[in-house]
């Protein structure tokens, strides 16, 4: 393993390494694994591909967190107008020169609930991977988060949030519970692979029927494992 990278600051210890293996690069924020790309820039988390997938379709997308831009970078090949947000402006920086992420991404240095109640865009879909280590923010899950989606993602657009732990946790719960104050009808998808295990909550800005997911998404049915 080689280190390409490593910045300690505004509270953040992040590092970008290479895998002398196969050429892969990982970002680190202290000892939580952020983004894996293979040497091209292809994703190679599975959480990643299972958002991918259920952003199928959107033109324009609000991509909330950052990180080394592996999403954003997926999106874009697919040809999806994206739009990038993190509070960091270094995760840019670091996106571009070691995880392929495209020049034709927007890249906005912003804190992801002011950008929420300040801007008066509205994108066909938003994805959330806000995180602190492996925690989301206390105040991403305010009273008013259904509110604030709902205003910037256009009628019968997606909500694809991303929480790293099981959908019984407190804060999948939060999530849910805030979207069906909205009238909207959220569903949970669990996405796991062989060490962890992530829950996405999925719903469309409209009253209806829940998102038409799955059941548990396994890393088998997204892709081989790297060997």
């Amino acid at each position: 393993m080689k280190v390409l990278s490593r910045r300690d600051e505004g509270g953040r210890s992040v590092r970008v390494v290479e895998m002398i293996c196969d050429g892969s690069r990982r970002y680190y924020d202290g000892p939580a694994l952020y983004t894996h790309v293979d040497a091209q820039g292809g994703n190679r988390l599975a959480y990643i591909t299972a958002m991918e997938r259920a952003l199928a379709g959107a033109p324009t997308v609000l991509l909330l967190g950052t990180a080394g831009g592996a999403l954003a970078t997926q999106l874009s090949r697919a040809g999806v107008a994206v739009t990038a947000v993190d509070d960091w402006p270094a995760a840019f920086e670091l996106a571009r020169r070691w995880f392929h992420l495209p020049n034709n991404v927007e890249c906005v240095h912003a804190d992801a609930l002011a950008l929420l109640r300040e801007t008066d865009r509205q994108w066909s879909a938003v994805a959330i991977d806000v995180f602190q280590g492996v925690e989301i923010p206390d105040d991403m899950l305010t009273a008013d988060l259904g509110p604030l989606l709902t205003r910037v993602v256009e009628p019968g657009g997606l909500i694809v949030w991303n929480v790293a732990d099981g959908p019984g946790s407190e804060p999948a719960r939060q999530i849910v519970k805030s979207l069906r104050l909205q009238g909207l009808k959220p569903s949970m998808v669990s996405v796991i692979d062989p060490d962890v295990g992530n829950t996405l909550v999925i719903c469309r800005n409209s009253p209806g029927e829940p998102e038409d997911v799955a059941g548990p998404i396994r890393i088998d049915t997204i892709r081989p494992l790297p060997g």
